[in-house]
C-alpha cells in the first residue's frame, strides 16, 4: 500500500504499538506459564529488534522529511519512549532468567498484566493519534497513569513483602532488582502517556 509521506509516521507508530502489544502479551504469558524452553524469551528478542527497526524508520523519515504532520520532538520522544517500554520488557526478562526466577509470585504477576493493560491503552491512544480524534487520546492516558498508580503501591507491597519474608540476601537482592525493573516498565509507559496529552494539547 502507498502512504503519503506525512502517514510513514502513523504507519510506523501503529507497527510499534502493535509489535509492542504482541511482546507485551508474550511477556505476561511467559510470568503466569514460564516455559522450560525459554521460548519466550526469543521471541521478545525478536520483539525488540523489530522495534529497534521501527524508531529507526521514525529517525531516518525526521532527517529527510521537511514537514512532518506532528511536532518534529513529539514524534521522535514517542518512538524512543515506546522503544523504552520494549527494552524494559525484554532486560527484566533477561535478568529473571540470568537470576533463574522460579516462583513468580502474585506481586511479578500482576506487574506482568499491568504493563500488558498498559500496553494495550498506548495502542488503543495511537489509533487515536493516527485518525486525528486527539480528545479521545485523555481517557487511555488517564488509564495508564491510574495503572502506573497501582503498580506503585504494588511495589511498595512487594518491597514490604520481601523485607518480611526473605532471609536470604542473595535472593533478597534478585527479587527487588526484579521488582524495580517492573517498576521501570510501567514508568516508561506513564511516560508515553504524558507524551500522548502534549500532543493532544498542542493539536486540540
Amino acid at each position: 500500500m502507498f502512504f503519503k509521506k506525512s502517514d510513514v509516521f502513523f504507519e510506523t507508530f501503529k507497527a510499534i504499538a502493535e509489535n509492542l502489544n504482541r511482546a507485551a502479551v508474550e511477556f505476561r504469558d511467559e510470568i503466569h506459564h514460564p516455559s522450560p524452553e525459554k521460548k519466550g524469551l526469543t521471541n521478545i528478542q525478536d520483539y525488540e529488534k523489530n522495534g529497534d527497526r521501527h524508531t529507526h524508520t521514525i529517525i531516518k523519515e525526521l532527517n529527510k522529511t521537511f514537514v512532518t504532520p506532528l511536532e518534529r520532538e513529539d514524534i521522535m520522544n514517542l518512538a524512543v519512549k515506546m522503544d523504552d517500554i520494549l527494552d524494559g520488557i525484554e532486560a527484566t526478562l533477561i535478568r529473571m532468567d540470568i537470576y533463574d526466577i522460579k516462583d513468580m509470585n502474585i506481586f511479578i504477576k500482576r506487574n506482568a498484566e499491568i504493563i500488558l493493560e498498559q500496553c494495550q491503552e498506548v495502542q488503543k491512544s495511537i489509533d487515536k493519534l493516527i485518525n486525528k480524534k486527539y480528545l479521545d487520546i485523555r481517557a487511555h492516558a488517564v488509564k495508564i497513569n491510574e495503572l502506573e498508580n497501582e503498580a506503585d503501591h504494588l511495589f511498595n507491597n512487594s518491597l514490604r513483602e520481601l523485607v518480611a519474608t526473605c532471609s536470604d540476601a542473595i535472593e533478597f537482592v534478585k527479587y527487588k532488582q526484579i521488582y524495580e525493573m517492573l517498576e521501570e516498565v510501567t514508568d516508561a509507559c506513564e511516560d508515553v502517556a504524558n507524551i500522548l496529552e502534549s500532543i493532544l494539547m498542542r493539536n486540540s
